[in-house]
């Protein structure tokens, strides 16, 4: 059965456009880095998402300074993702101008002369600019009861090794450090994955 839905989000830009739309199926199962929609487990009757399929059941789960490794291998690393960094306010007035076009772009005042905007990989390909990854240090980065750890401080950042649990499934925004993902609410049940992303447009 084909499903159809409209993103009214950015936590997967820049692979999953803000305001696109997506037509998915039940009919094949989502491999490793997939795109796949589905409910969490917290709230069945919610709303339904779509996100990256990052781990599987069994698999060696771990964030290393914001990046994800699966089985020992990091995966992030052929993936354009989207991150945070932190701009002179001055700077932020150049980046917006490159990106006065583009819907998904934000821009947010954290300090006097200080803003975070959010970049693709991409982006720096070409390139002089060399900006550091902003990471969060604050309640939003803790992690979700099903990753934490009684004996050692994690956040949404540098968690595990753990092992994903059987029937357990963990989905990211590409948008990693815009996104409400597994980090946050969770392992996904097999059951509340409802299909598997087919199409963009």
């Amino acid at each position: 059965m084909l499903s159809y839905y409209n993103v009214p989000s950015t936590s997967n830009e820049p692979n999953i456009k803000f305001n696109s739309r997506i037509i998915g199926t039940n009919l094949i199962k989502p491999q490793r880095l997939d795109f796949a929609y589905f409910k969490f487990s917290d709230s069945i009757n919610g709303m339904t998402l779509i996100k990256r399929l990052i781990a599987l059941p069994g698999d060696k789960l771990q964030s290393i300074n914001g990046e994800i490794y699966i089985n020992d291998r990091n995966v992030d690393k052929d993936l354009n993702l989207r991150y945070s960094y932190k701009v002179h306010k001055n700077q932020a007035e150049h980046l917006y101008k490159d990106f006065k076009n583009d819907e998904s772009f934000d821009i947010f005042n954290i300090e006097k002369d200080s803003c975070l905007v959010f970049l693709d990989k991409n982006y720096f390909k070409d390139k002089k600019l060399k900006l550091k990854r902003y990471f969060y240090v604050n309640d939003l980065s803790h992690v979700s009861k099903d990753i934490s750890s009684k004996h050692k401080i994690w956040d949404s950042n540098n968690f595990g090794p753990i092992i994903v649990p059987e029937g357990k499934y963990f989905f990211l925004g590409d948008n990693r450090d815009n996104s409400l993902d597994s980090r946050f609410r969770g392992f996904v049940d097999y059951e509340n994955i409802l299909g598997t992303l087919i199409l963009q447009f």
